[in-house]
């Protein structure tokens, strides 16, 4: 059994069945080891979190950069981030979690915020290079005519960002791939008329 086995569970029983109702015992039976083999990993329920969030983020973050990599142009980079949900997906295969996340992430994510301050730091600087990142796609497609010129790039990348990420917080209606191809759509001829 690994520290990353561990890390893994964790998150995935976090994100499925929220932070506070999740006791080391349970990812210790998860895993298919004692309560102490976590302890030989993390101190305490609260570490685990936090490495496990680092963890994640990180991992995210490499799969951003690699949507916003030169081999995808820029309409491919917005189907990847509002309609197939790439990021979303690539997190539920890295933790395991299939089908629909039961859990109201944006209560999950206040829940950690509030706990762990250094966590929502560091989610803050995830999106602060997240949308540079970005922004400097949107540029090289305006430069290469893929989408017309005299955008803010940093300001569309937020705002895309906040579109796709937004839509979890708006319903179960908001997540239909019909509404999300209208938003790709209706983004789509924002940026290039």
């Amino acid at each position: 059994m690994t520290k990353e086995n561990i890390i893994i569970a964790a998150l995935r029983l976090f994100v499925t069945r929220g932070y506070k109702s999740v006791s080391l015992i349970d990812v210790a039976n998860a895993v298919g080891i004692t309560k102490g083999g976590i302890y030989h990993y993390f101190s305490s329920k609260d570490d685990l979190l936090q490495v496990g969030m680092h963890y994640l983020l990180e991992r995210l973050e490499a799969k951003y950069t690699e949507l916003l990599s030169d081999k995808n142009s820029i309409r491919e980079v917005l189907n990847a981030l509002l309609v197939e949900k790439t990021l979303e997906r690539y997190a539920k295969e890295l933790l395991g979690v299939e089908g629909e996340c039961r859990v109201d992430c944006a209560h999950f994510v206040i829940e950690l915020m509030n706990k762990f301050p250094d966590i929502q730091e560091r989610m803050e600087q995830g999106r602060m290079v997240a949308c540079a990142a970005f922004a400097q796609k949107i540029k090289q497609a305006m430069e290469l005519g893929e989408i017309k010129r005299g955008l803010d790039s940093y300001a569309v990348a937020a705002a895309i960002m906040a579109a796709a990420n937004g839509q979890l917080s708006l319903g179960r209606s908001f997540q239909s791939q019909e509404m999300r191809s209208r938003m790709l759509e209706s983004i789509w001829r924002l940026v290039t008329t």
